[in-house]
């Protein structure tokens, strides 16, 4: 068979296509998931938090689908809600990753989706503005999926751009991208003595089932009382390097410190010189947390399957979000969810993080409109590739965005395959009722 046909396609099985997949099949349409790697939930398996439910003030304007995903972690033990920091943010939710793919291939299967691994898009037929079919590479062959509506969660934008959308990469200015990095996992490790040595702040404690004490399950610091060896092993590039850990166990730490700079994630090239320099860079880490970091000294590590990319594309949407809409905390009248991260931009000379707060209330509205491309009929878009400048993709492009966006964008495909509509047709305020029916918060 040549052809397989559906309502809604989704491309990408990241955080935003498993809420996009699950929320479209949820909304009645027969619904397929094109996914390269043999998992789902991307960045998520990894172990990286899934930043943020709430707004600098404590309040929790993120709902819906991601708050499902992390009532369902807690009752599997992958997760300890939304915990208090006084740090850059208010609360943290740190998952764990193994545990996160669990929850995401539940949801797909009972939400009946079907779900192609190992699948790459590779091309797409398009007349008009209208994407009729995408050309995906299967095993042994080339296969052409027809659907009525297409959700792009690739999160490079891959089949918007294929099909002739217009798109920014990089930064505006000068088209430097931020750095690409590797998760560190380390086990058998004393995090009580690890959070004494290394933490700038207070860190996150939290509660366990089965655990007599709190643990630490959030805190960042940095390599500064180190710099000289780091030096001479080569492993950063700058003094004072920072280092961001999370976790949900009393003996296990997620290291987040990798980076690499000046890589095209677009270009499997490029990708894949940085899969090779991140694999070494992070077991010298490794090496170099054991024999001088206390805490570590009984560890053993693994390197996360992947390297997780930041930034690449962004499509020009019918609305593109604005540096000033996240200084002002910006709500819009076609509101599909909130954003309440600060902007989180990795220098892509240095690597260091460097965080800016969202302005008023500590949070701002993703309008519908920055979902559709300009140029495109039948195409929404969800995750880090939506219509944002590059600062305001700072903060867009977090996991816990990449959820909201996700799941409206898959209620939006259903509704539109259901009613024989483009996605710009669509009725906002109908598709805002179904979206609270789920408790999607959209500012009330």
């Amino acid at each position: 068979m040549d052809f397989m046909d559906c309502d809604v396609l989704v491309m990408g099985g990241g955080v935003a296509g498993v809420a996009a997949a699950v929320a479209a099949a949820r909304t009645h349409a027969k619904t397929m998931l094109v996914e390269s790697k043999t998992f789902v939930g991307g960045n998520g398996t990894t172990g990286l938090c899934l930043h943020n439910f709430t707004t600098k003030n404590g309040k929790q304007v993120v709902y819906g689908l991601a708050q499902e995903v992390v009532d369902r972690l807690v009752a599997m033990g992958g997760a300890v809600g939304h915990v208090p920091f006084k740090g850059f943010v208010n609360t943290v939710t740190p998952v764990d990753g193994e545990l996160f793919r669990i929850a995401c291939t539940q949801l797909l299967d009972e939400a009946g989706v079907i779900v192609l691994y190992g699948t790459n898009v590779v091309g797409t037929q398009v007349d008009n503005g209208f994407i009729t079919g995408v050309q995906v590479a299967v095993k042994n062959s080339l296969r052409t999926i027809r659907a009525k509506m297409y959700v792009d969660a690739s999160g490079d934008a891959d089949v918007a751009v294929s099909a002739g959308a217009r798109y920014r990469k990089g930064n505006e200015k000068n088209g430097k991208m931020q750095p690409i990095s590797m998760l560190l996992r380390a086990y058998g490790t004393d995090n009580i003595k690890i959070v004494d040595t290394l933490s700038s702040v207070e860190p996150a404690m939290a509660s366990k089932s089965g655990v007599p004490h709190k643990i630490p399950v959030y805190f960042n610091g940095t390599f500064g009382k180190w710099n000289n060896i780091i030096r001479e092993q080569g492993i950063f590039p700058n003094d004072d390097h920072k280092v961001f850990f999370n976790t949900v166990w009393p003996n296990q730490l997620n290291v987040n410190t990798s980076a690499v700079m000046g890589i095209d994630g677009t270009d499997p090239l490029a990708l894949s010189r940085a899969t090779v320099q991140l694999t070494q860079q992070v077991y010298k880490i490794a090496e170099f947390l054991k024999q001088y970091v206390p805490g570590f000294e009984n560890a053993y590590f693994i390197p996360a399957v992947f390297a997780g990319v930041r930034e690449t594309r962004s499509i020009q949407g019918i609305y593109e979000i604005s540096d000033d809409d996240v200084k002002s905390g910006k709500k819009f009248s076609d509101t599909i969810g909130e954003v309440c991260f600060p902007v989180d931009i990795h220098n892509p000379d240095t690597g260091q993080a460097e965080f800016h707060p969202i302005g008023a209330d500590g949070a701002f509205d993703i309008p519908f409109r920055s979902l559709i491309p300009s140029n495109l009929e039948n195409v929404v878009m969800a995750g880090r590739c939506i219509s944002a400048s590059s600062f305001a993709y700072g903060a867009t492009r977090n996991m816990a965005p990449c959820l909201v966006t996700g799941e409206s964008a898959g209620v939006a495909a259903a509704m539109s395959s259901s009613k024989g509509i483009c996605i710009p047709e669509l009725d906002v305020k109908e598709l805002q009722a179904t979206l609270r029916e789920r408790r999607v918060y959209l500012g009330e």
